[in-house]
Parts: C-alpha cells; sequence; structure tokens
C-alpha cells in the first residue's frame, strides 16, 4: 500500500501530464470502441437481413433480328405493319450449366402443361370463346366486307349466335378472300368483335360482326422446336359441308375441335418448378403461401405429387388441405406462360390438336395431394404473373416425356427461365458467365435491394476498421509516449529510491502501480463511452431502412420485424478489449522499468541528467 501511494504521491506531481494521458487514452480507446461497435452493428444487420433477401437472376435469348409482319384490315382497305422477332434458333438452358456458377437454385426453363380434369370447371360462369357454326350466306358474296350470313347450327359456341341468327360476316384479315355462296352450307370458327365505322348507319353506333377464327391448323412442334408438318394451313378456317363430310379426315377434325372446346373447360395451367420463388410473382409478393406450406426441399428432389392450389380455386370447390387433385397433363407449352394465356375469364384458344389432327393425349396422370394454397394476384395477362387458377408442382414429379406433346415453343424469357445465387455475388456470377461469350443473351438479377444494402453496410464496415486502425495507433502512441515521460524521464527517482535501500521489485511496484492504474483507468473509460456511443447511433440506425423497397414489399416486412435488442447485440464494452489495451500498456511500462532497473543507481543519475 506504501509504494502504491508513493506511486500516486509522484503522479500528482505531474498532474497535467495524468490529465492529458487519461483524456488521450479515453479518446483513442473510445476510437477503438465505437469502430468496434459498428462492425458489431453491420454483423448484426447482415445476419438478420440474410433471411429477408433472395437473389434471383432472369435470363432472355435477344431476337437475331426484327422483320415486317403485314397484316391486312379490310375496313382500312390496307396493311397494318408490326415489327416481330426473329430467331436462328433457341439457345438451350444448358448453356447456364458451368462450371462453378454456384446455383442454390436452378437454372430452370418452366414450361406449363395443360391438365384436364373433367370433374372440375375451369370457370365458373364459363369462358368467352370463338364460335363454330354452320351457315350461309344470304347471297353469293365476297366477304371483303361485311356480308349477311344466316347460321343455321350451332356446333359450340357461348350464347353469343344462336341457330336463325343473320349476324355479319367479314374475313377482315384476308386481302384476298374466297367467294362464298348462298346455295352452299359451310362450318367456320367466328370471333366477335366491333364492325366498321362505315356500316354505323344501317347498325346504330355500335356496329359489330363476326370474323374468321383459324383453329384447324396444329401449332405442334417436336422437342428441338421445330414445327411438326401439318397438311392443314395455319390460317385454314372454313369448309363446305357436303353429304359425309363429318366422315372426312377434315370434317373429324372439326369435331375434334368441338370436343376440344369442352376441354377448354375443363384444362387447369399447371406449372412445374424446382423452387416457387424463381417465379416471379412469389418472389415479389404478388402471390404467397396463404394455407398450409410450401414444398420442401426432398419434395423437389424427389419429385414428390404435391401441389399448390389457389385459395379462390380451393373454397369454390370445396377442397381442402391434404385433399388430392387427378391430373392428367395433355400438353406443354414453352412458349407462353399461364400468366399470360389464362386470365380471369378467358383462356387462349390453342389449336389443342397435334399435326394429325387428333387431340393430343394424356402423357403423365397421378393424384397430387394439395400440400398449400396461395394467395394474391392471378389471371391478370402478365407473363410475369400467375394464370387463373394456375396450380404449382414439383417439376420432378412429371416422369414421362412431353417431347410429343409440345403445343408451343419459344426462346428464354425472363418470365420463364431464371436461377438463384447467394446474395452479394453477381458480380462473380457476371465475370464467370462473361467468359462465355454467349451472344444474344442477357441475364438480369434482381436481389430485392440487397446489393444497395450491402454497399451501405461495406461502407461502414470501411469507416469502422479505419475507426479501429486510428485508435488503435493512437493507443499506442499514446501508451509509448507518456511511458517515455513516466517511466524512462524518472530514472532519478528510481536511482534515489535504489540508494535508499529499495530492492528491484519494490522500486518496479512503486512505478509501474500508478502508472497500470492509469491506463486501467483510462481504457475503461474509454471503452465505457464508446459503448454508450455506438448505443446511441444503433438506435438511430433503427429508424433507418438499409434495403430497397422498390421491388416488393416482402423485404421490407421481414426486414421491419427485427427487435432493436436484435440489433443492439454486443455494442457495449467487453472486458476482453479493454484488457487488451491495459495489458499493452501495461508490457510497455514494464518493459520500461525492466530496462531501467537493468542498470546502476549511478549510470541512471547519468543518464537522468543527460
Amino acid at each position: 500500500m506504501f509504494l502504491l501511494k508513493n506511486s500516486m504521491r509522484q503522479l500528482f506531481r505531474m498532474r497535467g501530464r495524468v490529465v492529458l494521458f487519461l483524456l488521450l487514452l479515453t479518446f483513442a480507446s473510445g476510437l477503438c470502441s465505437v469502430g468496434r461497435g459498428f462492425l458489431m452493428i453491420n454483423q448484426a444487420k447482415m445476419e438478420a437481413y440474410e433471411d429477408s433477401f433472395m437473389t434471383i437472376g432472369t435470363v432472355e435469348q435477344k431476337a437475331k433480328s426484327v422483320e415486317e409482319q403485314m397484316i391486312w384490315d379490310a375496313e382500312i382497305k390496307d396493311y397494318h405493319i408490326y415489327n416481330r422477332p426473329v430467331y436462328d434458333s433457341y439457345v438451350p438452358l444448358s448453356v447456364l450449366d458451368f462450371a462453378d456458377a454456384d446455383y442454390l437454385s436452378g437454372p430452370e426453363r418452366r414450361c406449363f402443361y395443360g391438365a384436364y380434369m373433367p370433374e372440375y370447371e375451369m370457370y365458373g360462369t364459363g369462358m368467352s370463346l370463338s364460335e363454330i357454326v354452320e351457315g350461309s350466306p344470304v347471297e353469293d358474296a365476297v366477304p371483303d366486307h361485311p356480308i349477311a350470313f344466316k347460321v343455321t347450327r350451332i356446333l359450340v359456341g357461348q350464347g353469343g349466335i344462336r341457330e336463325g341468327h343473320i349476324i355479319s360476316f367479314c374475313d377482315h384479315y384476308n386481302p384476298e378472300p374466297e367467294k362464298l355462296y348462298a346455295d352452299r352450307t359451310y362450318v367456320m370458327s367466328l370471333s366477335y368483335r366491333p364492325g366498321h365505322e362505315d356500316q354505323k348507319e344501317f347498325e346504330g353506333d355500335s356496329p359489330s360482326e363476326y370474323c374468321p377464327y383459324p383453329v384447324l391448323g396444329s401449332t405442334q412442334v417436336d422437342a428441338a422446336g421445330n414445327r411438326v408438318p401439318d397438311e392443314v394451313d395455319d390460317d385454314h378456317f372454313c369448309d363446305e359441308v357436303t353429304e359425309g363430310f363429318y366422315d372426312s379426315p377434315m370434317g373429324r377434325r372439326w369435331l375434334n375441335i368441338v370436343a376440344v372446346w369442352d376441354h377448354l373447360r375443363h384444362t387447369f395451367p399447371v406449372t412445374g418448378t424446382n423452387d416457387i420463388y424463381l417465379m416471379m410473382a412469389f418472389y415479389n409478393g404478388n402471390a404467397y403461401i396463404s394455407q398450409g406450406r410450401a414444398f420442401t426441399q426432398e419434395e423437389y428432389a424427389r419429385g414428390d405429387r404435391v401441389c399448390l392450389v389457389s385459395e379462390q380455386f380451393a373454397q369454390r370447390e370445396g377442397l381442402a388441405l391434404g385433399d388430392e387433385l387427378p391430373l392428367a397433363l395433355q400438353y406443354a407449352n414453352y412458349r407462353r406462360t399461364a400468366g399470360r394465356s389464362f386470365t380471369t375469364n378467358t383462356a387462349a384458344a390453342f389449336t389443342l390438336l397435334n399435326a394429325k389432327g387428333e387431340i393430343y393425349p394424356v402423357f403423365e396422370e397421378g393424384d397430387y395431394k394439395i400440400v398449400g394454397m396461395y394467395g394474391g394476384q392471378s389471371g391478370l395477362r402478365d407473363e410475369y404473373g400467375l394464370g387463373y387458377n394456375e396450380i404449382i408442382i414439383p417439376s420432378r414429379s412429371v416422369k414421362n416425356s412431353d417431347a410429343d406433346n409440345i403445343l408451343e415453343s419459344g426462346p428464354m424469357t425472363g418470365s420463364n427461365t431464371s436461377f438463384r445465387i447467394a446474395n452479394g455475388t453477381v458480380d462473380e456470377y457476371m465475370e464467370k458467365w462473361s467468359k462465355l461469350q454467349i451472344p444474344n443473351v442477357e441475364i438480369t438479377f434482381y436481389d430485392r435491394g440487397y446489393s444497395e444494402l450491402e454497399a451501405n453496410i461495406n461502407n461502414m464496415k470501411y469507416i469502422a476498421r479505419l475507426l479501429i486502425v486510428m485508435g488503435v495507433t493512437m493507443v499506442l502512441m499514446v501508451l509509448g509516449y507518456f511511458s517515455w515521460l513516466f517511466i524512462l524521464k524518472q530514472k532519478e527517482r528510481t536511482a534515489v529510491e535504489r540508494c535508499l535501500g529499495f530492492r528491484k521489485w519494490q522500486s518496479f511496484v512503486s512505478l509501474f502501480s500508478g502508472i497500470f492504474l492509469l491506463i486501467l483507468v483510462g481504457s475503461v473509460c474509454g471503452y465505457t463511452a464508446g459503448g454508450c456511443l455506438s448505443g446511441k447511433i444503433a438506435e438511430q440506425m433503427e429508424d433507418k431502412s438499409y434495403y430497397d423497397k422498390t421491388f416488393g414489399n416482402s423485404a421490407a416486412l421481414d426486414a421491419n420485424s427485427i427487435s432493436g435488442d436484435e440489433i443492439d447485440i454486443q455494442v457495449h464494452p467487453t472486458f476482453a478489449e479493454m484488457f487488451a489495451i491495459t495489458a499493452a500498456g501495461a508490457a510497455i511500462a514494464a518493459a520500461g522499468i525492466c530496462g531501467n532497473l537493468r542498470k546502476p543507481p549511478l549510470q541512471m543519475f547519468e543518464d537522468g541528467e543527460d
């Protein structure tokens, strides 16, 4: 105790230096504490936010060129010109399968299937499809303008036309329509459209007409996307009905088309995926699991027969979780998405006949267990959205090949081709991808604002590291300089104590104890102040967003659910860090004192005078 009092008495004589030492050491250790606090805050935020963000890439093949397409308009007697993309060939999905791609899921190229379920009605109020009728023109005429056409028989329709009606008919999109004769009967598919302006004086302010709706030609393609030859032209819409016509190949094709219309009323879009969040509707929150659960990784991998259905469809049909749906897949469409083809009140009337003129046979069937239901937007005619009553299944649950049942084919697009990678690895992925030099393929990434979050937090991380480096450097400088003032400049004091009979350890304790106490007080004060400041900063940062809410709201909702206690983790002072500074100061001081004590007292007198 005497030695400690003596040490403190000697330091009190240098109180100006002592106060300056304490202030500088407190400031330096405070810098270290604030820097360390920033690092802890950043780490806590990144860990808390990590599960709220997801990075997916969508893939689109760009057209090689664009060509003009001319469509005749009978009203203006001229062509409308449209541009359509031209592809020499379709880039296969395999180009994305390269070394070190490090996908978390995918890449996948999704198609949608048509599942025939006669037990269920696709549309509770029916669909607006074209009409297939028999009839004759009232008089011989070329339908290059609206002509009177009498309907004598309805093969299929929604009630827009009835037997005996005289309708206005125009071969609107054909620049050279064939003449129709009043003494002949024709079978044709018709679609309603607004009439010509010059018909207002006959039909009032809202003229209407029916025009051809070609449905006989097949769009079937093979697995490579090549069109399967068909003897019927795409624009074929009309045939003359003679005795025994429906026993002929063309007549049977018409009867198959009529049967297809009934199929469409019970055909549901089904999409297979290896990760529902690769589908943009689920990724951006426009669709979400409202009941039950999503598929598990094991179900994806095994290809279990499980499915997700619309909660509206389930409610209408009285379906519950655990019920099974008998899916019979008839066709696959690799060009369009279900979101584009199936809207809330109508479905795209695909030509559901193959190149032989037959209805596509079922190539896969089985009972699928409902494990979840989804809510949100659907049926909005959106390439990236979900189709009306769309059913989601694991891709691997379709075991059989659809090569002979492909309705349409097209290039990879952002709506049907995607993959998922780890957050923060976009630049690394693109560096690897650019080395492949694949032409006309564009990849777009969505990360819910993770890149902005990462950039902001990395900036803070750099600042935190800078504060730590500055703090550590200043601590060492302060300790070094004041050790020189308090120890090396105190050689005479040590020499006097030795001459008065102090042993070496007593002289060591007399000088070291006061200095150690100053170092301890300075480090404790600095880290306490730095910890409190870090806590205040953390509270202020809680009110600010680190992420971009532009693309969807799900990330914001998840991130905002993080509590202040989670973000404030480990920003308070820790004994280990205070001990490190105290130990460093003690080591520097002890080294200096020991150096003094190695010298004889008379030599220390001489050094002190120098």
